[in-house]
């Protein structure tokens, strides 16, 4: 069945409307959803909540509570930054989808970080990064990378996510290679019989 989604071997265009009555998907949702398959289909990343609004005449505020529902159902999921249509095009194929991790109390890490509580409006804030399509992973690293900066702002942290998004960065902190030491040699090399060569 992952080959199915892979491949785009289904309409789920069409699969999602003669669905979405049964999945109990509201109008407004299943048209949002519409929408971002057909952003998927063209190219465009990251799908975020002004990108649907620049081609439907919903508020942005509309968008962002729709988005936030979906998510919250499990309908679409955030993974590197950008939207995720899988778990809704299972559940639109009949397969059983995995329940996600529990979500990182990201208010508490960002207490945690600023030294102080948070104001109603930079809780919001962070709401908003989720709806960009942000998971909370790159939220984490964009205000580790800012801390380390020493700037702990969010405009700043906001920046960081839009540059990674950008240029399709997924993960900030990725494990290193580990490094070779001068003294391996290839194995090829140490039997060479280099006496032999003029013969």
């Amino acid at each position: 069945m992952d080959e199915l989604l892979d491949y785009r071997c289904v309409d789920f265009q069409k699969l999602l409307i003669l669905k979405s009555k049964q999945l109990h998907i509201s109008d407004q949702e299943c048209y949002v959803l519409l929408l971002i398959m057909t952003l998927d289909d063209i190219g465009v990343k990251p799908i975020t909540p002004s990108q649907i609004s620049r081609i439907c005449s919903l508020s942005l505020r509309k968008i962002d509570d729709i988005l936030m529902s979906l998510v919250d159902k499990h309908w679409i999921s955030r993974q590197h930054g950008s939207l995720n249509l899988k778990p809704l095009q299972k559940m639109l194929l009949n397969q059983p989808t995995q329940t996600e991790s529990q979500d990182i109390d990201l208010v508490s890490i960002f207490e945690d970080a600023f030294g102080r509580s948070l104001s109603q409006r930079e809780v919001q804030l962070i709401n908003s990064l989720k709806c960009q399509g942000f998971d909370d992973e790159m939220i984490v690293d964009a205000l580790n990378e800012s801390v380390k900066s020493g700037v702990i702002t969010f405009r700043y942290i906001e920046k960081v996510l839009d540059n990674w998004a950008r240029y399709g960065v997924t993960k900030r902190y990725a494990p290193a290679k580990p490094q070779t030491s001068h003294n391996e040699v290839e194995q090829s090399i140490k039997d060479y019989k280099w006496w032999e060569e003029n013969e």
